[in-house]
């Protein structure tokens, strides 16, 4: 489901259909009605060593990314981070605020450099 990964390439490497992968990232293929050679195929791939569980920020990144190329953001940012996860062993940054009135209800939010934001989600959204 990660888009950091193309289905190009999802699908040149595991050897199943392009469309097949951009169905089931769609919501237009249901994930639990998938075939047990697909699964295999993926699981296989993966243990092979070509795939490093990443995070995926893809939308997150574009969102900070438009704001910075609008003059939205300052030096500094709010982000709010999500519980820990193991796979990353991390709480990853689920959302991110300019100012601190902006802070949802219930979050609890760090000011950050807005470049070390962008670049600590960079290098989490990437796949080696």
């Amino acid at each position: 489901m990660n888009k950091a990964i193309s289905a190009y390439r999802l699908a040149k490497e595991i050897g199943i259909q392009e469309s097949s992968i951009s169905l089931l990232r769609n919501g237009k293929k249901d994930f639990n009605k998938l075939s047990l050679e697909f699964a295999i195929r993926v699981q296989s791939w993966i243990n092979e060593g070509n795939y490093c569980f990443s995070y995926d920020y893809s939308e997150l990144i574009e969102d900070l990314e438009a704001d910075i190329a609008d003059g939205l953001t300052d030096e500094y940012i709010y982000i709010a981070r999500g519980e820990y996860n193991e796979v990353m062993e991390k709480c990853m940054i689920i959302d991110y605020y300019y100012d601190p009135e902006e802070i949802a209800e219930g979050d609890i939010a760090e000011k950050v450099l807005t470049s070390s934001a962008l670049a600590e989600m960079k290098k989490d959204n990437e796949i080696f």
